[in-house]
């Protein structure tokens, strides 16, 4: 009965998937072509997943769940940067960008948590939380990476000017940021507003299911909220502030080469 229920929720998830596939395909636009193969990776990964969580919490041994949160991180900054598509740019710049922006932001909030002893460093708890905030990173760096290429596009005429009136590149960058991050938070700041009313959040049902009273339920998916918040604006800045830095540099080194 049991495998039955597994392979008809499998079967129904990857009908979901192929009538959006069907539908891009016929209306041409343009996503099936990513979403065939990331439905499979997709699942083999929450495979693979669920079993390496499952060993680390029988060993309960945190020198091997650092690695996977390295690993996580890597994969995070990877898949982020490969949304970057402005050709002017290094690829290997954007990676390293990309990779130091999720790792600094996402980093301190979980060192600052287990310096504060919100979170332990048990695999039940350390793993589950550095997921939702590296991919809140990761997020944030592809959506502001879309909002960019386009602001680019929109604003052309705009960004003209302000190079030929000779303006500070620190300045064209804080006019791109001031654009691109409000649409890029947007998500975040929309799961703020509906939190409870119309978005019943994971974390806190979880918890009350668990056993948790729920003011420390409450507060708990506050700050899970509040963490997403602060990675998704903090993130994409660090990253682009990065990456204009690096430009400088590949640039710098190709008139001395």
């Amino acid at each position: 009965m049991e495998h039955s229920s597994l392979l008809t929720q499998i079967v129904l998830a990857y009908l979901l998937i192929l009538s959006v596939v069907l539908f891009d395909f016929k209306n041409r636009i343009g996503v099936w072509k990513e979403l065939l193969p990331t439905s499979v990776s997709s699942f083999i990964q929450l495979l693979l997943i669920a079993v390496v969580i499952l060993y680390l919490l029988k060993v309960e041994n945190v020198w091997l769940t650092l690695p996977l949160i390295l690993v996580m991180t890597f994969n995070a900054s990877f898949i982020a940067s490969r949304r970057f598509k402005l050709s002017a740019y290094p690829k290997l710049g954007v990676f390293i960008a990309s990779l130091v922006a999720i790792a600094v932001v996402n980093y301190f909030l979980l060192v600052t948590y287990a310096v504060l002893k919100i979170l332990k460093l048990d695999p039940q708890q350390i793993v589950p939380f550095a997921g939702l905030l590296l991919a809140a990173g990761m997020r944030s760096v592809s959506l502001f990476s879309q909002y960019l290429k386009d602001l680019i596009t929109a604003e052309k005429d705009i960004l003209e000017g302000m190079f030929a009136l000779a303006s500070p590149p620190a300045k064209v960058r804080g006019y791109l940021l001031k654009k691109a991050i409000p649409l890029t938070t947007v998500v975040i700041r929309d799961m703020l507003k509906a939190a409870g009313i119309v978005h019943i959040p994971g974390v806190m049902v979880g918890l009350l299911l668990a056993g948790t009273p729920p003011l420390v339920a409450a507060t708990m998916q506050f700050l899970v909220l509040a963490s997403m918040l602060f990675s998704m604006f903090f993130t994409p800045i660090i990253f682009f502030t990065l990456l204009t830095k690096l430009e400088g540099i590949y640039l710098e080194k190709g008139r001395t080469t």
